[in-house]
């Protein structure tokens, strides 16, 4: 894999700490080979991942269970030649974060993951990435996407009328997330792929990035989002998008995106296996809900207090599980049913 990548130049300056993330990730694109929850860092645009890594490297290592390495910058930033390098890693189960990347890359990216089915996920306030033409196109041709999810959208920005379609149906807006954050984890448990745009966080958080606004997520709940990334139940590539050095003065951008990703590995530190798969560990409750002449069968996980909820289908259709709440189970004992699961029943 080292014909694919170029040292970064940030590898060979100095930094303080011998527990820094500097001394304790690899920085090899030969060593990914390991029994760990394996994490590889690559930096599409030099300048922009450089920028990011110069404070990534200042934040403390303090994991057990993964394996970090920063691959260094590609050789060639063409799409094309990106692909390979993509579908190598997820082919060994590697976790992908990418660095300085721009939405030109994102149908190389896609591809990569377009061989079975999965689950992506757009962080952005009014989602100008998700909607662009190019985009739309790609989503809506793939017959292996079950699922697109805008996350952390804004209302008074956004025509809320364009989520509805099955494609989009289990999407957040900012204020609900805010209302209960625990809520956003069970969208987040089964997504593959993330598109994180830097102008879903509030300008005073962030100054510096194009388009963002004076409203938004914080850096706080940002970094939460990525937490339960990492904690998902699935292998991830996410792609940080929106970050420019030239207009990041003080570096506070650069000091974000780096705690964006410390919060993701973080979460995969504590990631558990998937433990739906294991019955033994499985608690079923059936909910009776007579106003809508249905019953729900619910489970949680002894393991990790995580809920899931079975879909009953008519006409043939076969019924299956989706991620939820304990508060989308509260409801339903109080004959109520959630957003979420009267959503998915009306598809």
């Amino acid at each position: 894999m080292k014909n694919w990548f170029k040292d970064s130049d940030v590898f060979f300056e100095d930094f303080k700490g011998e527990q820094s993330m500097f001394y304790k990730i690899n920085k090899s694109p030969d060593k990914l080979g390991t029994d760990k929850k394996a994490i590889a860092i690559i930096g599409i645009d030099e300048t922009k991942a450089d920028s990011i890594r110069r404070e990534f490297y200042k934040t403390t290592f303090s994991f057990e269970n993964v394996f970090v390495a920063d691959l260094g910058n590609v050789r060639n930033t063409n799409p094309e030649f990106i692909l390979p390098i993509l579908k190598e890693l997820f082919d060994n189960n590697v976790n992908v974060i990418t660095l300085g990347s721009d939405i030109d890359q994102f149908e190389s990216q896609f591809k990569a993951f377009d061989h079975s089915s999965f689950n992506i996920a757009f962080v952005e306030k009014s989602g100008d990435i998700l909607f662009g033409e190019k985009t739309k196109e790609i989503l809506y041709k793939s017959k292996n996407i079950n699922r697109a999810k805008l996350i952390g959208f804004q209302t008074h920005l956004f025509d809320i009328t364009k989520l509805n379609s099955k494609l989009l149906s289990n999407s957040m807006r900012l204020g609900e997330y805010r209302n209960d954050y625990k809520e956003i984890e069970p969208v987040l448990r089964d997504v593959d792929m993330v598109m994180f745009n830097l102008d879903s966080i509030r300008y005073s958080e962030i100054p510096g990035i194009k388009n963002t606004s004076p409203s938004g997520l914080t850096s706080e709940e940002a970094c939460q989002i990525m937490k339960y990334i990492g904690l998902n139940t699935k292998d991830n590539l996410i792609d940080i998008l929106g970050y420019d050095p030239k207009y990041d003065f003080h570096s506070q951008g650069a000091m974000l995106v780096s705690q964006l990703i410390w919060y993701y590995i973080d979460g995969l530190d504590q990631k558990t296996n998937n433990d739906f798969v294991d019955s033994s560990s499985i608690s079923n409750y059936i909910v009776e809900l007579n106003d809508y002449d249905i019953s729900l069968e619910f489970a949680k996980s002894v393991k990790t207090g995580r809920w899931w909820v079975k879909i009953p289908k008519k006409n043939s259709k076969k019924s299956y599980f989706i991620p939820c709440s304990e508060n989308d189970y509260f409801k339903a004992t109080k004959n109520e049913l959630s957003n979420r699961i009267f959503a998915e029943l009306s598809l």
